[in-house]
């Protein structure tokens, strides 16, 4: 399960960075005032902020389990 995880991860970037390293989302950023480099930085921090959100309500409906048998 690692490996795959890994590897959706890797595609979702390689993705990305195809699609923002074209001339007309690049010419918006450069309008921007921003480097390449610093827009994939606040880019891939907005995701990941997404992700844990999206992660975050996912916990709050999580019922915990206790597997734990009592002392005897």
């Amino acid at each position: 399960f690692w490996q795959l995880s890994v590897t959706v991860g890797n595609l979702w970037v390689l993705l990305a960075n195809s699609s923002i390293r074209s001339e007309t989302v690049l010419s918006q950023v450069e309008a921007t005032g921003l480097s390449e480099t610093a827009f994939l930085m606040f880019f891939f921090a907005g995701f990941a902020l997404v992700a844990a959100a999206v992660f975050a309500l996912y916990a709050r409906s999580y019922t915990m389990l206790d597997n734990y048998r009592a002392a005897a």
